[in-house]
């Protein structure tokens, strides 16, 4: 069922944003925003169940936390490197759950849905990462899962900014590209409305945390970008990281 959209807040400015309440952004680049870790968070709406339980998704350069449903998914971004390791599976060393079709071509899909929105404002289409970059995002992915923290292991695959849906409840995607659909369009389509309306500035610093999703997709700087996915041991939770390079 879809849910109206969520009220925006902003939590304190930390490092990385509290899970399960919003997502903060950052950018390793320079720009607007540039290198700085809002801690900022904006929670937006989108399927869930009727738990309250919060999924987060995260994004690096700029971006912002969005909830799903009654499960909320946050949405947040950091510049900052941690190691972490995990046992959490990924498409490519372990099966997903049995509610998920894990496909190679789910990645050419990512590609092309972040592609179709750029291409809306005339921008050149990026370039699909090549496989280490992918093997690298997914790791990274679980990694930050078995953190249970948005871009705890930012910057270990080089990236220069990194949006991210953390603690995503797989029973409401049933494939790789159920995912993508959902928190690309959450993140382009809801953070280009505050740009459009006047709402948020993507030139003012202070609205960049508000934004950063967008902001990142649609950046010329950026010429490639690595989509993974890793999902828990018990398939209850996934864990989506998009890299840009």
């Amino acid at each position: 069922m879809n849910k109206k959209l969520g009220l925006f807040k902003m939590c304190a400015t930390v490092a990385v944003a509290a899970f399960f309440a919003a997502g903060c952004s950052d950018d390793s680049s320079t720009g607007a925003g540039g290198g700085i870790d809002h801690g900022d968070t904006i929670e937006i709406t989108i399927p869930g169940d009727d738990s309250g339980s919060g999924d987060v998704v995260s994004s690096s350069s700029v971006d912002k936390p969005a909830s799903s449903s009654s499960a909320k998914e946050t949405v947040s971004s950091s510049s900052e490197k941690d190691a972490g390791s995990s046992s959490a599976k990924t498409p490519e060393s372990s099966s997903a759950p049995e509610t998920s079709a894990a496909s190679e071509d789910w990645r050419d899909y990512c590609l092309e849905v972040i592609n179709a929105k750029r291409a809306t404002e005339d921008l050149e289409p990026l370039a699909r990462a090549n496989e280490d970059r992918e093997a690298c995002v997914a790791q990274q992915a679980a990694d930050d899962m078995a953190m249970n923290k948005g871009h705890g292991n930012f910057g270990n695959c080089k990236e220069s900014a990194q949006n991210s849906g953390p603690n995503i409840n797989p029973k409401w995607y049933k494939t790789e590209k159920d995912i993508v659909d959902a928190y690309v369009n959450m993140m382009w389509d809801d953070e280009k409305a505050l740009v459009t309306s006047g709402e948020r500035d993507p030139n003012k610093d202070s609205d960049y945390s508000y934004i950063g999703h967008y902001l990142n997709m649609k950046n010329t700087r950026y010429t490639s970008v690595a989509c993974g996915i890793a999902y828990s041991e018990d398939g209850s939770k996934a864990w989506f990281n998009m890299n840009f390079y």
